[in-house]
């Protein structure tokens, strides 16, 4: 370990860090202590500090992630020399990590292995950014789950989905202690609004985890809950914006008539994602006539980007 006694300017405090990769600092950690992908420096006081080429190497380590690459094999990976044949093999022609998480999961639920499935999802939450979890691991997970089931696998499903939210709304109750205070206040948040269902809450709880690691911090409610009476809501809780969030078609009664109305009344940004966007996208035109709102389209990393952008 290098201890730093005076940073320079080209050191990076790990918050720093997260809000540019969309690597949650619990994250980051894990990858250092567990697996050996970073190395950074540290201050006398012991916080970390990082450079700008440790930046580059978390998105080499990202990009092995979504391809594929089971974690444990990225730092033998990156080791290798960037023309190295193994390498090359390795990057074209890699075991697919997440359809192996994918079908292990599968097992555990069908078999009500709760002590074993609460371990695997605390490592994987920790150990894997939120967006490549979405994007790799629930979405397959939910359309597989989706299919035709027997009453006894339904059960199963609802266990699951249940256990999921639970670590998920642990994860994400550490993950705001990692914010600053001015990201947790009323004018440094957003509203995140989720919608019905128990596979609903898991997407909208593991999208809320990549709002916060990108710095973003969220208030989530139900959207039953919240829409007679939002924009009292949004003023008491003084946040920045709404942002709806949903991986299944929402209703066209809500889609075309109340979603346009909130846009109008809220006198704030009104923002609009999830697969829901790419379902519906030819019934979104009331939405993308007022001028508040706004469509974020493509990937959860490109979402956030997006978003990042806007609240500049």
């Amino acid at each position: 370990m290098i201890e730093i006694e005076s940073p320079l300017e080209a050191h990076l405090p790990i918050r720093e860090v997260a809000r540019r990769t969309g690597v949650h600092p619990v994250t980051l950690r894990a990858w250092e202590r567990r697996y050996g992908l970073l190395t950074p420096a540290r201050t006398h006081k012991g916080h970390r500090l990082y450079t700008e080429e440790e930046v580059l190497r978390i998105e080499e380590v990202l990009d092995c992630l979504a391809r594929g690459v089971a974690i444990g094999q990225v730092r033998e990976l990156l080791e290798r020399a960037p023309d190295s044949p193994l390498r090359k093999e390795n990057a074209t022609d890699t075991e697919n990590n997440w359809g192996e998480m994918l079908d292990e999961t599968c097992v555990l639920l069908q078999s009500f292995a709760e002590p074993q499935l609460r371990q695997r999802l605390d490592q994987w939450i920790a150990a894997f950014p939120a967006p490549l979890l979405l994007e790799h691991w629930l979405k397959p997970l939910q359309a597989k789950l989706a299919r035709p089931r027997q009453s006894e696998k339904g059960v199963a499903q609802s266990f699951f989905w249940q256990v999921l939210n639970e670590q998920l709304l642990f994860a994400n109750g550490i993950a705001r202690k990692n914010l600053r205070k001015d990201q947790l206040s009323g004018a440094g948040r957003l509203l995140l609004l989720g919608f019905s269902g128990d596979d609903q809450r898991a997407f909208t709880q593991l999208f809320g985890a990549a709002l916060l690691a990108a710095g973003i911090g969220i208030v989530v409610l139900d959207y039953r809950a919240a829409t007679a009476g939002l924009e009292d809501i949004v003023e008491k809780l003084e946040v920045r914006g709404v942002l709806c969030y949903s991986h299944r078609a929402l209703p066209k009664p809500f889609l075309s008539r109340e979603l346009p109305g909130l846009a109008r009344g809220l006198g704030k940004p009104l923002w609009l994602a999830g697969d829901c966007v790419e379902m519906q996208h030819a019934d979104l035109d009331n939405l993308k006539k007022q001028p508040t709102s706004s469509i974020l389209q493509g990937t959860t990393s490109c979402v956030i980007t997006q978003l990042r952008e806007q609240l500049k």
